[in-house]
């Protein structure tokens, strides 16, 4: 497969499974970031404090009057309204994004309403053996917080019946950053 139809097939794929993607330059990543939180009616982001340029992140919330919610301070029931962290993989066979983080840093991928993800378009993979591989070397370092999500947070244990965001966020977006040609 070629890097053009991987990007492609994961678009599809994370779509099908109820994930919003867009597209981005490194830089207009945070512009584009703002532009998915407010457009969600966000007025609280907690930052993954892993997340590349963070320090811009901070400066363009407090510019845009958005509130920062430290990540230390967030539960399941105080939950912010969009989280922004970045992805290690994505894997175009299912659309989903493999989440490698802190402890801490994992409390922005499933204390709030809106997840936002950032994934680079050149860490986007075919399948899922490469991201099962990843996930191998990744558990052979504890301690280690991973996961594989494919679309916004679902359950079906109320009757059978499919609820959006019970156990994290109602929807997901997906930023796939690409090279600047």
């Amino acid at each position: 497969m070629t890097p053009s139809s991987i990007l492609a097939a994961f678009e599809s794929q994370a779509e099908r499974v109820g994930a919003t993607v867009r597209r981005t330059t490194p830089s207009s990543v945070v512009d584009a970031s703002l532009s998915i939180v407010r457009d969600a009616g966000c007025r609280t982001v907690a930052l993954a404090r892993a997340l590349p340029d963070r320090a811009r992140f901070l400066g363009a919330l407090e510019a845009a009057g958005l509130s920062e919610v430290s990540v230390a301070t967030l539960w399941p029931v105080r939950r912010a309204d969009a989280g922004i962290s970045r992805a290690s993989m994505g894997v175009a066979e299912t659309g989903s994004l493999l989440l490698h983080s802190t402890s801490e840093d994992r409390r922005v991928e499933l204390c709030v309403d809106v997840h936002l993800v950032l994934v680079d378009a050149a860490a986007l993979v075919p399948n899922l053996d490469t991201a099962f591989a990843a996930l191998k070397e990744i558990a052979s370092r504890p301690p280690a917080y991973a996961s594989l999500v494919s679309g916004p947070s679902r359950s079906a244990d109320i009757e059978r019946q499919i609820t959006i965001g019970v156990h994290g966020p109602r929807a997901l977006h997906v930023l796939v950053v690409e090279a600047a040609p």
